[in-house]
């Protein structure tokens, strides 16, 4: 910059829309949250361990974001208790959008899955929700109006082997939404499900199998072979096609409530609907290999 020239000024968003998320730190959670602050919103990317988000942070500084990625533990009432506060401070009581977004991928047989892992995957995907959508529905319903977001799945609408606890987790919010949704819709405030296929993410990189499940000796080890063999042929599309889903439904002016979106979105979300049962129990036996001795 040469010296005749005036100092850039920083961008005003005092009247900017207001989004929260959680689990920001990778996937759905970094896309969306660089997708809403390249739109102007001040963005509050959460995240467990916010040392993760300085690479979001720097890329906030340079391109004039308005983002912050304080720490926020869906599973510890004062840690979200404390973000909450924290924000709705900065924004004199304002929040536009919550997202919620953090959960991880159990993977095992059901017998193989103790309760302590069962209750750890509905803590996290379930409860954390639940803990972070209370914390803030009493600005929204002050205000009269907001949106609440969950980041459900399409294994919210189907089963398949090895993923029980994981499933009991995204059908759970299945029911938890929609009762929502009947419930704040008369203070203003919108629930909106989004229910994504396979993507490109770290959920499954991340996944946590159950210990007994990796076992050799376990009776289900030829089962964890195959879905393993299933998921690596797996395809998975690019997270764009997510985002846009993502800003659509938090934008618009009457949104539906369930947005299945990417790869078997559609044989999920419509064909299972009307497909009978015992058709879809062949299907996946013959995919997973499952066979009576």
């Amino acid at each position: 910059m040469s010296g005749d020239e005036p100092p850039r000024q920083p961008r005003d968003f005092s009247a900017a829309p207001v989004v929260l998320l959680t689990g920001a730190s990778s996937g759905i959670g970094h896309a969306a949250a660089r997708r809403f602050a390249a739109l102007g919103w001040r963005v509050w990317a959460s995240m467990r361990h916010p040392e993760k988000g300085e690479a979001l942070r720097l890329e906030a500084r340079e391109r004039g974001w308005a983002l912050e990625t304080p720490a926020l533990d869906v599973t510890d009432d004062t840690s979200v208790a404390a973000a909450v506060a924290r924000l709705l401070a900065a924004t004199e009581g304002r929040l536009d959008l919550l997202i919620n977004n953090a959960g991880y991928y159990a993977l095992g047989a059901c017998e193989d899955t103790t309760a302590d892992e069962l209750r750890s995957q509905l803590e996290t995907n379930v409860i954390g929700v639940h803990r972070v959508t209370r914390a803030v529905l009493p600005a929204m319903r002050a205000r009269g109006q907001g949106r609440v977001m969950v980041i459900g799945s399409l294994s919210g609408l189907v089963a398949l082997p090895a993923l029980g606890a994981y499933q009991a987790s995204k059908w759970a919010l299945e029911g938890w939404t929609e009762a929502l949704r009947f419930e704040v819709r008369p203070f203003g405030v919108e629930v909106v499900l989004i229910e994504p296929g396979p993507f490109q993410t770290s959920l499954h990189v991340n996944e946590r199998p159950a210990a007994a499940s990796l076992a050799p000796a376990s009776p289900y080890a030829p089962l964890m072979e195959n879905y393993r063999r299933q998921s690596a042929g797996m395809r998975r599309a690019s997270l764009p096609l997510l985002i846009d889903t993502i800003q659509r439904a938090a934008t618009v002016p009457r949104p539906r409530l369930r947005w299945p979106v990417g790869p078997t979105s559609f044989q999920a979300a419509y064909l299972r609907r009307v497909s009978p049962d015992w058709l879809y129990e062949w299907a996946v036996r013959l995919a997973f290999r499952i066979r009576r001795p």
